[in-house]
């Protein structure tokens, strides 16, 4: 049930604002146990972001005990139990220990408990079950840390109860399978993942997006798409694996997470209006998706037409869009994708002529906006048009 660590071994985690808050709970009569992800990521030796902490007091009893000693409390989800309390330079999400009486896919009605294994049982996965109190002594009431040391995935208790609770979970499971895991989906909980996928348009796009840029943060993740892909599917309607493609190319660990995402939605046989009517997108991922559809005869010229900010992830998009076409090999599209990267990083891109340039011709202002966009308009003619010969062109345009 339970295994004691050594004090200095918990250091990492157990930090003087935490136990400050830990034992401000017990002394006024009440247990409180770091839970979850924290004490997960801190057996798997792995950065600890967010602390949670679960607790037998009641919300009141929790804002009442940290309002008397002047530390600010919001209560953030108080009808489930949850407030946020700040200390020092950290933020504490803390929960009173409940169990779901009645869910409806997300939302809940809560029942508070006294038992930390009976709010252990509505907790998703085992590896996310774990507690730990203030002595660094870990409650472990589904075997997590034997999963977690195996890269085992496992819902706790029944899967498809998990799953109906809060469909988020089946977007879940991929990510945990791919941070934690060892991406072999279980083959009973793909069946039931994929026979609830409809369900996942009841979920909020933010709440979509946001799981889908956590998972696909991950370095390797490129490798969950495959038992994934039906999910994926589901939301994006994919014409193929983008990232599959990205990989063979070397081109995948040099994609933002957005620009994962991103892949996903360009490869989409979704039009862009159902695709923004469907998600909330992020201003950044809203660009990236828009970008014109080109071929590499083009490539160049619209290179120079868009924000900077976008041209390496289009040079790679046009890249793997022409090998997924069959227009490039892959020794092909790794060389093509060099010269556009390299595009992208050189004078070429931009056009540099500065009026400063042109001062020693005397102009009036209205002749100087002219001669600079006829010498732009020619600079867009061709891809490859140095600086010192916009100058040039821009004199024999005064000239003539």
């Amino acid at each position: 049930m339970g295994s004691d660590k050594k004090k200095d071994s918990v250091n990492l985690i157990l930090e003087e604002e935490l136990l400050f808050v830990l034992d401000l709970i017990e002394k006024n009569g009440h247990e409180a146990r770091v839970v979850g992800g924290a004490v997960r990521d801190f057996l798997g030796r792995m950065n600890i972001t967010d602390i949670d902490i679960a607790t037998t007091a009641t919300p009141e009893e929790i804002i009442n005990i940290f309002q008397k000693n002047g530390i600010f409390v919001t209560p953030i989800g108080i009808e489930h139990g949850t407030v946020l309390i700040s200390h020092g330079s950290k933020s504490y999400e803390i929960t009173t220990l409940r169990k779901d009486v009645q869910t409806f896919g997300r939302r809940a009605i809560v029942e508070f408990t006294k038992s930390f294994e009976v709010d252990s049982c509505r907790r998703d996965f085992s590896i996310n079950a774990l507690y730990m109190d203030k002595n660094g002594k870990i409650f472990d009431y589904h075997d997590g840390i034997n999963d977690l040391k195996a890269r085992n995935i496992r819902f706790v208790g029944n899967p498809n109860t998990r799953i109906t609770e809060d469909y988020l979970r089946i977007l879940r499971y991929f990510r945990f399978l791919a941070s934690h895991g060892d991406y072999k989906c279980n083959s009973d909980y793909l069946a039931l993942m994929n026979a609830q996928k409809s369900n996942l348009s009841l979920l909020s796009s933010e709440r979509i997006l946001g799981e889908l840029l956590r998972t696909f943060a991950i370095s390797d993740a490129y490798k969950i798409v495959p038992p994934m892909l039906e999910i994926l599917n589901e939301l994006f309607d994919l014409k193929l694996d983008p990232l599959e493609i990205c990989q063979k190319l070397d081109i995948y660990l040099t994609l933002s997470a957005e620009e994962r995402i991103g892949f996903f939605l360009k490869f989409s046989r979704l039009s862009l209006s159902k695709l923004f009517r469907r998600y909330n997108l992020p201003k950044n991922i809203r660009e990236i998706i828009q970008l014109p559809e080109t071929g590499l005869s083009e490539i160049f010229l619209v290179l120079k037409r868009i924000k900077k900010t976008s041209r390496k992830f289009y040079a790679k998009y046009v890249v793997v869009k022409s090998y997924a076409e069959g227009l490039l090999n892959e020794m092909e599209a790794k060389i093509v994708l060099k010269d556009l990267l390299d595009f992208c990083e050189s004078e070429y891109a931009d056009f540099n002529l500065r009026a400063e340039h042109l001062r020693s011709h005397e102009l009036s202002d209205q002749d100087l906006k002219r001669v600079m966009m006829a010498t732009k308009k020619f600079w867009l003619t061709s891809s490859r048009i140095s600086v010192a010969e916009c100058k040039d062109y821009a004199i024999s345009y005064i000239k003539n």
